[in-house]
């Protein structure tokens, strides 16, 4: 009988402890939960701010506007000097009393950085297109074309150690003639006026063929290596007007501006280094493609 009492004594006791930490348990998961919902809330305002603050025309606008959620509209005289860029206020319109005017400096609005921007986004699109035009013809690029260039092993592209092409150069570079001739025309001057282009379209200044090469300049053989990179620029940009003649038309100004040039140019670029490969081999030809600033 005493037994039973005392267990009878304690079975209040535990369950009280057991409600205790139940409840402790539940008021952390609570304060978790909260914590997580602030969390994602400052996160994404976080990212709404970022995105805002990229992606305005005036940063330093959008980051005062952040700031500023209670704009009230006053009619006032502004006084400006343009040249100065200076702005002029009476000190009642930003709460103060006396006569006197408030100036504040401000830089002057410039269309370069959305220029800028749209050059930068056309040259991505125009990348990505003959990417994946050349992919798609099965066209055996070397590296990624991000970087602002079509490359191809001059060994894929020629016979050995000449600047003759070989007949899979032959189809490669009727390819990628095919893919400029589709691409290049609204970013450029001179091409068929039949093709619909957007307007306020950004330009290309240059599309530069390059053939690369290591080579010891101070020996017959490197010698003979520079001048076969050039060689095989030429071949190769005779080989992409040669299949589509529109290329060679298209320049990055209209004919009568001065300074009006082909848009298809020819480089070549020779590293100079001691102990350089035998004559044509490692080198590569590239297309690079430079925007219109």
């Amino acid at each position: 009988m005493a037994l039973a009492r005392a267990r009878r004594r304690r079975t209040p006791d535990l369950e009280e402890g057991e409600s205790y930490y139940v409840s402790m348990t539940d008021m952390m998961v609570g304060v978790i939960f909260i914590f997580i919902i602030m969390l994602s809330y400052f996160a994404l305002q976080f990212r709404q701010s970022t995105k805002a603050l990229t992606e305005a025309k005036h940063p330093a606008t959008a980051a005062l506007l952040q700031t500023a959620t209670a704009l009230t509209p006053r009619d006032a005289t502004v006084e400006v000097d343009e040249k100065a860029r200076v702005l002029c206020v009476p000190e009642t319109v930003i709460g103060g009393t006396g006569s006197d005017r408030r100036c504040f400096s401000y830089a002057p609005p410039t269309k370069a950085s959305g220029l800028a921007i749209a050059a930068s986004d056309a040259h991505k699109t125009l990348m990505g297109f003959l990417d994946a035009d050349l992919r798609d013809a099965g066209a055996p690029l070397a590296g990624d074309t991000s970087g602002g260039a079509l490359s191809f092993s001059a060994d894929v592209l020629f016979e050995p150690g000449t600047s003759t092409l070989s007949a899979g150069g032959r189809k490669i570079a009727g390819d990628v003639a095919a893919s400029l001739a589709k691409r290049l025309p609204c970013l450029s001057y001179g091409g068929s006026t039949s093709t619909t282009c957007p307007e306020g379209e950004a330009r290309l200044a240059l599309v530069n063929v390059v053939s690369q090469t290591n080579l010891d300049a101070f020996t017959a053989e490197g010698q003979k290596a520079a001048a076969l990179a050039l060689a095989r620029s030429a071949a190769f940009h005779q080989a992409l007007t040669g299949a589509q003649p529109v290329l060679g038309a298209l320049r990055n100004a209209p004919a009568n501006q001065p300074g009006s040039q082909p848009l298809l140019r020819v480089a070549s670029v020779g590293q100079s280094q001691e102990g350089a490969s035998q004559v044509g081999e490692g080198q590569t030809v590239s297309i690079q493609f430079q925007m219109a600033q």
